[in-house]
């Protein structure tokens, strides 16, 4: 696996090296994307700001086209793809990191064309009232031109002179319609400044149509890349679903280290009765559906529980009056892909295990792949039946969010038995193991413990 990463690494700094000869350099820092995306969805007012949005928009395409080329690679790895569980492992990572970048692009374009519209529609009303305005202006001018004129006729100077009663006369007319003169000059002026924002205007209108016309298109070819993208990854789940099954047996069956684990985990003097849930369980997440049954995924691989779609932040609820056995959330809500053996047992991500009394039978109830957030119970915690404790996530050895959820039967095992044994062992399946459907109840004939179908009872 070290090695796979370092051809990677190696592989990745060769392109990056090659990339920055041929990639531009840019006069403006565009790495803050989202304050580009505020600026330049909005009018400018100069070329000089016009000009940093076309910069901002190139070096927008420029990222765009590597990751299309990213996505292009990854593609060519799944149809060259063989039996290589820890090569699948590094791409599932791969097409984590492109889905990712998808889906920030994606949604700043989707904000971006909004806001464009609004300010559109916002300039074309202010056009409109500077048209106006211009309008008003013009004919003001006009009008007092034509006043001077019939009043002062076309002799002006002459007539000024030869009707003065005296000199001091003469002057007084001779600044007033000097006075007239420059306030004309005013307005001349300001209506030249009226006129030239409103061709600005004009032009950024014109840009931000085709600004939001280009980036509805670029919407709409990045959508298709994540589906692309969707369709390869499930191809990549498939395949890595057939091998899994060994694979995540050997990283469970190892030694757990009880002292890494053992704040999370129940103690002996926590043991105490559980009261008996009548008639049975309750669903323990509502909406959503089922992604993957028991004993096997779609793809045939060995499936040792049922996986319940949902989006993260789902909540998940005690199916039963019970007692909490190990609560931990240690990674991120939305950090799983396939491979990661993250969390207790490994893979799991964030995890509840808890026991319940369904009529008279005593059941232990895991949960696996939580969120970080919304997890309410610790370890030797009572909980009441639809009592909240945890949010489903996409955490550790997961391809998409969902809860898996797996139920064992101990039969007349008591609380304080099922406490001691799993106080010392942490054993999330309870002897059954984790490559073999061969322990299963049905398979058993009713020896316990043995690995129920939660179908059986969460339907």
């Amino acid at each position: 696996m070290k090695k796979y990463f370092k051809q990677i690494a190696g592989s990745l700094a060769a392109i990056s090296i090659s990339v920055a000869c041929l990639l531009p350099v840019y006069a403006e820092d565009y790495s803050d994307t989202e304050a580009w995306y505020d600026k330049c969805t909005k009018p400018q007012t100069s070329q000089s700001d016009v000009k940093a949005c076309e910069g901002f928009q190139q070096y927008q395409n420029e990222k765009r086209n590597e990751l299309n080329q990213s996505i292009k690679n990854f593609n060519e790895s799944i149809s060259t793809l063989e039996n290589d569980v820890e090569r699948v492992s590094a791409l599932a990572q791969e097409q984590k990191a492109l889905e990712e970048q998808l889906s920030i692009q994606i949604g700043q374009i989707e904000a971006a064309i909004a806001t464009l519209q609004a300010n559109i529609e916002q300039l074309e009303l202010d056009i409109q009232n500077k048209q106006q305005e211009i309008e008003m202006w013009d004919n003001q001018i006009k009008d007092r031109m034509r006043q001077e004129q019939s009043s002062l006729g076309t002799n002006m100077l002459i007539d000024l002179v030869m009707g003065s009663n005296d000199l001091n006369d003469m002057l007084r007319r001779i600044s007033g319609i000097q006075r007239i003169t420059e306030n004309d000059q005013d307005q001349i002026e300001q209506l030249n400044r009226l006129k030239a924002e409103f061709e600005v205007q004009r032009s950024e209108v014109v840009r931000l149509k085709e600004e939001q016309e280009a980036q509805r298109q670029e919407l709409e070819n990045q959508k298709q890349q994540a589906q692309a993208l969707e369709e390869s990854y499930n191809a990549l789940v498939s395949q890595y679903e057939q091998q899994i099954a060994e694979l995540q047996a050997q990283k469970r069956a190892a030694q757990a280290d009880m002292d890494s684990i053992r704040q999370f985990t129940i103690t002996t003097a926590a043991a105490g009765t559980i009261i008996a849930s009548m008639p049975g369980f309750t669903l323990p997440i509502s909406g959503g559906g089922k992604s993957a049954g028991t004993w096997a995924y779609p793809s045939g691989g060995i499936h040792l529980g049922l996986d319940w779609a949902v989006p993260i932040g789902t909540p998940v609820m005690a199916p039963a009056d019970g007692l909490i056995l190990y609560a931990a959330n240690p990674v991120a809500s939305n950090s799983g892909y396939l491979g990661n053996w993250s969390g207790y047992p490994a893979g799991g991500g964030n995890t509840v295990e808890m026991l319940c009394n369904v009529n008279g039978t005593l059941y232990a109830i895991s949960f696996a792949h939580l969120a970080r957030e919304g997890m309410t119970v610790s370890a030797g915690q009572t909980v009441s039946q639809g009592q909240v404790i945890a949010a489903t996530g996409n955490s550790g050895n997961s391809s998409g969010p969902h809860c898996h959820i797996e139920v064992y039967n101990l039969g007349n095992m008591s609380v304080e038995q099922a406490v001691q044994r799993f106080a010392s062992s942490a054993d999330f399946a309870w002897g059954t193991g984790w490559n073999s459907t061969a322990t299963s109840c049905e398979a058993t004939g009713g020896s316990t413990p043995c690995r129920e179908r939660p179908e059986k009872f969460f339907s």
